[in-house]
């Protein structure tokens, strides 16, 4: 299968290279859909009968995340799904993304210490491959559910930059180090931009 990302009207598809750059896009329309909370399983099943009006709003928004899911999967990911999915958790946005989760994260032991391998052997070569290196393992982190918070993983990314980006790791750790993980890295992109630290020669 080509490793070049299959993209339609501007959309990426998953495929089976591609889970974590695919990831971020389809939270971030999920959650501004409100239907992220109910395939990631934050949000319960209401009581069909005690709560008549949540529980036709989470169907209704289940059903409708499950459309969303299936139009981004890419022909092989898809044949996946009509093989491993069951008739009768079709439309079911909840079972859907958690079938994916499974096949390309998962949340067993081993999936958990895979993202987390990823993450540890990320070397600093150069900024331009550093920061993609960064995000992906990062994503894949999210998708196998292993805690660890924002400001384990700052410490972490901030221990592998060279004595270049000094200043910065100082400045993150003093009055920064509680920051969201994506804020730092938008930080440390700022940072390098300005100082003309993603044009430095690989290391």
């Amino acid at each position: 299968m080509s490793s070049e990302l299959l993209v339609r009207e501007t959309k990426i598809l998953l495929t089976d290279e591609n889970d974590a750059l695919w990831l971020l896009p389809i939270e971030a329309k999920l959650h501004k859909l409100k239907y992220l909370t109910v395939v990631n399983g934050t949000v319960a099943m209401p009581n069909p009968e005690k709560d008549k009006d949540n529980f036709k709003l989470y169907v209704k928004y289940n059903k409708d995340a499950y459309a969303e899911i299936i139009q981004l999967l890419s022909q092989e990911v898809l044949a996946y799904v009509s093989l491993s999915l069951p008739e009768a958790d079709k439309f079911n946005g909840h079972k859907l993304w958690q079938l994916l989760k499974a096949k390309f994260a998962g949340d067993d032991l081993t999936s958990r210490t895979t993202a987390l391998k990823e993450f540890m052997v990320i070397e600093y070569k150069s900024f331009s491959s550093f920061m993609p290196a960064v995000r992906s393992a990062n994503q894949k982190i999210a998708m196998s559910c292993l805690q660890l918070n924002d400001q384990v993983r700052t410490i972490l990314m901030l221990d592998k930059l060279p004595q270049d980006f000094e200043s910065f790791k100082t400045n993150i750790l003093m009055y920064y180090e509680t920051l969201p993980f994506d804020q730092v890295l938008k930080k440390l992109e700022d940072h390098a931009a300005q100082n003309q630290l993603d044009k430095s020669k690989t290391l």
